[in-house]
């Protein structure tokens, strides 16, 4: 698949992937009856999956890797404490405070990856 193409896609899902991620922190701010939907305990799941698979797939079409890449590496570990910062938000019951927290830390964590994905400069682990 040539590389805009793969580029779009993986675009494309980081919005619905965000999209979603927000939407489910506010339904559970909210204690919304949304969340015990069948479709939001299994859209995002696919949604990320193809996200990741698309990343991978972007990696393998431009030859970038964690390991010759410093900044991929970097990113890397923004996204899993962006992974484990949405488990926090979106699955522990802490309390509203502790939730809020959590979600803004996982969207601190996700801009940094976009602004990795800009630059390509690692500040994290130069």
């Amino acid at each position: 698949m040539p590389y805009e193409a793969l580029k779009h896609i993986h675009f494309t899902v980081i919005g619905a992937s965000v999209a979603l991620f927000v939407l489910r922190f506010i339904w559970v701010m909210k204690g919304s009856a949304m969340m015990e939907q069948k479709w939001v305990k299994f859209v995002p799941h696919i949604v990320d999956t193809v996200l990741i698979l698309s990343g991978v797939a972007l990696m393998m079409n431009t030859g970038f890797s964690p390991s010759n890449s410093p900044w991929l590496f970097e990113k890397m570990v923004a996204l899993v404490a962006y992974i484990v910062l949405g488990v926090f938000t979106l699955k522990l019951e802490r309390g509203k405070l502790f939730r809020t927290f959590a979600f803004l830390g996982a969207m601190g964590w996700l801009f940094y990856m976009a602004k990795l994905a800009q630059t390509k400069m690692p500040i994290l682990f130069m």
